[in-house]
Formats: C-alpha cells, structure tokens, sequence
C-alpha cells in the first residue's frame, strides 16, 4: 500500500511539472503600467512593446514568430523594443547566414511601427559583424552605445542603446545634448549594464529568462547576469534608475521553462506628470 502511494504521488507530481512546463513554454501577453517621472519633460503616455530572448530555430521557429508579432501588432503599441537574443544555438541551424537574414526580416513585419533594437550575446557570438551587415542591407536600424531621437505617437522621444555587458559589447555614452528635454530611455541586454557607472534612468532588458526554471521558495536555479538578484526579472526600481527585465519568448540549453512564463510585454508608459 505504501508503495502505491509513493507511485501516485510520484504520478501526480510528473503531471503537474509537465502541465506547467506546457504552460509556461506558451507565449502570453504581460501588461502592465509603469510611471517614469522625469523633471523637465512634457508628459507623454504611449504604449511600449517589449520582446526579447526569442532565440529562434529556422522553420516552424520562424512562422510561430510571425504569428506573435501579429499578436503584437493587433495590440497598437506606439514603440516595439527588441532587445536581442534572436537566435538559437548554432548546432541546431544548418544555414545561418539564411537564418540570420530571415529573423532580421521578421522585424521589417513591424512597419510602420517604430522599433528599437540591440543584440544579445547570442547575437554577438554567432556572427557579430555579419549582423550589423544584414541589419544595415535591410534597412533596419540597430543601436549599440548609442542614442536615437525617434518620432512616436506624434511626440518625440529618445532611445538609447547600450552593448550587451555579458558578451564584452557594453560602452557606456551619455545621451547627447539634443535629447535634455526629451523623454528617455534606455534598452541593452543584460541588465547588469542598467548598473554600470553612469547609468540611470527608465531601463529594459532582457537576458535573464527571469530563472527559465524557479522553483517557489528557492527561487531561480541560477540567473546569468551579475545584477542583483531583485533586478533580474520584472520591475525593479531604486534611486537611481527604473529597471524592466522581460522574461523573454524563448529558451536556451533547455527547452523548459517552469515558474517562469513565456512573455511579452505591453506597457503604458508614462513620462512626467500625468
């Protein structure tokens, strides 16, 4: 009798990680509101996508994103922000320079929504030069330690993007002179570059996969940045910066994620006093 128990419990407990692993690896939209007060700027609300860690396979991969970023789309956001791991492990792509090509154009989809972009340090290690060169012959504008004045719902507002800290791309810049009165933002990919010397203010990254598998109580198995461990999956805020760290789409090594949802976010941003 003793032994069936621990069999059915055993039974019971399988299920269960399996049904929310399931769960979990299925993509959802993640709303919510953030409120950036920075003196000497208008007030300004619009609505920010943010994705990031897709690391997409070639294929299937490729047309699942699609349907997410019609999901996106379907959603009005004024700015879409991507910030970076778009790819998967090399040794499951047979074509990459193909692949890499065919991830950039998934972003072109995003017309006319203006998008802001970095790269992860998958990114930066299957390829970095070849990125750039494929982002600059489609047309589609990449940040990496520096800033852009960007149109959005009619305002303008600046974006800055820093290199990615854990693949050696981080550089820290000031926002340039034009952008004082401006709203302002900042995206990289670990969000350890949100605490290097110098940066502050409204922050998104990614990276993380908030744990991929965290178990209640214990947390996160372990997270790959070198932020504090508070800062490393969703909202996070101190006197010096306002941090976001999406969960991401994807996953890397494993294909699990468990205590960990799959996400996107949407976002109503505001700036100043509304």
């Amino acid at each position: 009798m003793k032994i069936l128990l621990i069999v059915i419990l055993i039974a019971f407990i399988a299920i269960y990680f399996r049904a929310s692993v399931l769960k979990n690896l299925k993509t959802e939209m993640n709303s919510l509101q953030i409120d950036f007060k920075e003196t000497d700027v208008s007030a300004l609300s619009i609505k920010v996508a943010v994705i990031g860690d897709i690391h997409l396979g070639e294929g299937k991969d490729i047309t699942k994103f699609l349907k997410l970023l019609d999901e996106v789309k379907s959603n009005n956001p004024d700015l879409v922000l991507l910030v970076g791991d778009y790819i998967t492990d090399l040794r499951k792509i047979k074509d990459v320079d193909s692949h890499r090509r065919n991830i950039i154009k998934t972003f072109k989809s995003l017309d006319p929504i203006p998008r802001a972009i970095v790269l992860g340090n998958h990114d930066n290690y299957t390829g970095r030069k070849k990125w750039f060169a494929e982002f600059k012959d489609l047309e589609v504008d990449l940040l990496e330690n520096e800033s852009r004045i960007m149109n959005v719902a009619g305002a303008v507002i600046c974006v800055r993007g820093l290199g990615d800290y854990n693949s050696h791309r981080f550089k820290f810049v000031d926002y340039p002179e034009e952008c004082k009165n401006l709203p302002k933002l900042t995206i990289t990919h670990d969000p350890q570059g949100a605490f290097e010397p110098g940066v502050e203010g409204l922050i998104f990254a990614g990276h993380t996969h908030c744990g991929q598998v965290s178990f209640p109580v214990i947390g996160p198995l372990k997270v790959p940045s070198k932020a504090p461990r508070d800062a490393t999956c969703g909202l996070y805020k101190d006197s010096k910066r306002t941090l976001f760290v999406t969960s991401g789409v994807g996953t890397s090594i494993v294909p699990i994620r468990y205590g960990a949802q799959s996400n996107w976010d949407l976002i109503d941003l505001s700036f100043g006093d509304i």
